[in-house]
């Protein structure tokens, strides 16, 4: 096998391909960690693939991890207060639940999901979020979540949860065989979109 060969990877079907784990790279691009499963014969072969690309992301990509916000501050307990506005104990005015759901919405904008860690099997497979939280002075601290398992209903976004990953399994694999990435012809050099397009 030509050195050039080695350095060629193949392609996989996209029901072979399982994303163990995706992070957003500093200034663009994705590190994945990949399976792709084969069967030949009676055997089932698994391999294990390890990609970075600085390719900038599709936008789609993007929203999906941008989706995964509220997600994250759920289980971490940064937007409770929502939840406690609303207890009908607490008698909160319109002002006061005004002011509350703007916190919260400040407490959104603060958090930046950065990776997806796939694990576990059938009715055992979960997710970790990672991230950062802008705390004083602008300055990002490092958070995770818990695993969370996708057939559990502790928070009751579990489904909603499943789907987003999913979706973001799709789009990475579009991202390293399909070519999907950001289209930079359709944005403008202050990178606005080209109403034209």
């Amino acid at each position: 096998m030509s050195k050039e060969e080695q350095n060629v990877i193949k392609i996989p079907s996209k029901e072979n391909f399982s994303l163990s784990k995706v992070k957003l790279l500093k200034g663009g691009g994705l590190d994945v960690h990949y399976e792709v499963t084969e069967v030949i014969g009676n055997m089932i072969y698994v391999s294990k693939y390890h990609i970075q690309s600085v390719k900038d992301i599709h936008p789609s990509l993007s929203f999906l991890f941008t989706a995964l916000r509220p997600i994250m501050a759920q289980v971490l307990n940064m937007t409770s207060v929502k939840t406690l506005i609303e207890d009908p104990n607490f008698e909160a005015t319109k002002q006061q639940k005004e002011i509350a759901y703007r916190f919260a919405d400040e407490v959104l904008d603060d958090i930046e999901v950065k990776g997806v860690t796939l694990s576990g099997k059938g009715e055992n497979v979960g997710v970790v979020l990672s991230g950062l939280f802008k705390v004083f002075d602008c300055k990002d601290t490092a958070i995770n979540t818990p695993r969370l398992k996708f057939n559990n209903d502790i928070f009751g976004f579990e489904e909603e949860l499943e789907n987003i990953v999913f979706c973001i399994e799709n789009e990475v694999y579009a991202f390293l065989f399909e070519g999907k990435k950001a289209q930079l012809e359709l944005f403008g050099a202050d990178g606005k979109t080209n109403e034209n397009d």
